[in-house]
């Protein structure tokens, strides 16, 4: 009988393994290693700023060559820092204010970044959009990180989504105060996740379009 049972332990254990190991695993460890290429061209070779040179590389690691978004943490959050380019015609297309994460040692001048799971810290890197819609928030876009700063992006429910605050902020300070609003997410105006969702929606689907957060 000892016997029966260490079998059916065994057994339930492999099942599990087949099962549920491998997504587990590819869900948190995949970017590590599949992006590996793409990230060394990303980092070495590739100025973020530089759209010619942003959509050739989209181009070549299967990113979608319409759409792309910069974020740049460095700007003050009292200044538009989330630019939506349009890879085709060359430009900015739109721009907004964003706060960021608003975990322990942020604060709205300084903000600190993570990737660990209940930092309330916003993460640097690249990202691309996996859906639409959340349990918090209705009008969002999911994210997924492409990086070892970023790859539990998923996993931590990181968003683009709209607060108030941000929708009515007209840059009458140098930081946006510093709330619960983003606990890590990408914390823009209506006006904006609007745009993000249509993005998806008319892109997304066909390529992942991709978005780099960066800090100096």
């Amino acid at each position: 009988m000892k016997k029966l049972l260490i079998i059916l332990g065994i057994l339930v254990l492999l099942v599990f393994g087949v099962l549920f190991v491998p997504p587990i695993y590819n869900g948190f460890t995949k970017p590590f290693f599949k992006n590996t290429v793409d990230a060394k061209e990303w980092y070495h070779q590739v100025d973020c700023e530089n759209l010619t040179q942003v959509r050739d590389y989209c181009d070549r690691r299967g990113y979608s060559t319409d759409y792309y978004i910069l974020v740049d943490f460095s700007i003050p959050s009292g200044k538009k820092r989330f630019f939506i380019y349009d890879l085709q015609r060359g430009k900015r297309v739109m721009s907004s204010y964003c706060m960021h994460g608003s975990g322990k040692g942020n604060t709205a001048a300084q903000p600190m970044f993570s990737n660990n799971p209940g930092s309330g810290c916003t993460s640097l890197g690249r990202y691309f959009m996996i859906g639409k819609g959340g349990m918090k928030f209705k009008n969002c876009v999911r994210l997924r990180g492409l990086d070892k700063s970023n790859y539990l992006a998923e996993a931590r429910g990181i968003l683009i989504h709209s607060a108030g605050k941000v929708t009515r902020f007209s840059g009458e300070k140098e930081y946006i105060p510093l709330g619960t609003e983003s606990r890590g997410c990408f914390t823009v105006s209506r006006s904006c996740v609007e745009k993000v969702m249509q993005i998806y929606k008319e892109s997304s689907r066909r390529r992942p379009v991709l978005i780099y957060a960066k800090y100096k």
